[in-house]
């Protein structure tokens, strides 16, 4: 993560919503089909409210860090500037 406390670059926009949402969409459908349900709205809509959910908190705490991880920490000062 390279951005500063209360910001979000590109990159990481791209990326919390693709490993976030992913990873609770892939866990939801591998529990639909372990339970031998039928992919229809009733058991899709709650692995879609997981996937956003799971994307949304990624992003929030990615906005709550700075660029060294910090979480509501201010960048860091370099000596001499």
């Amino acid at each position: 993560m390279k951005s500063k406390l209360f910001t979000l670059d590109l990159r990481d926009l791209i990326n919390g919503l693709f490993v976030a949402f992913l990873s609770a969409l892939l866990t939801g459908i591998i529990e639909i089909l372990g339970n031998g349900a039928v992919f229809d709205w009733i058991h899709i809509k709650p692995v879609l409210i997981a996937g956003i959910t799971a994307a949304l908190s990624y992003l929030l705490k990615s906005l709550a860090t700075n660029s060294h991880n910090q979480l509501f920490t201010k960048e860091p000062t370099l000596a001499g500037q």
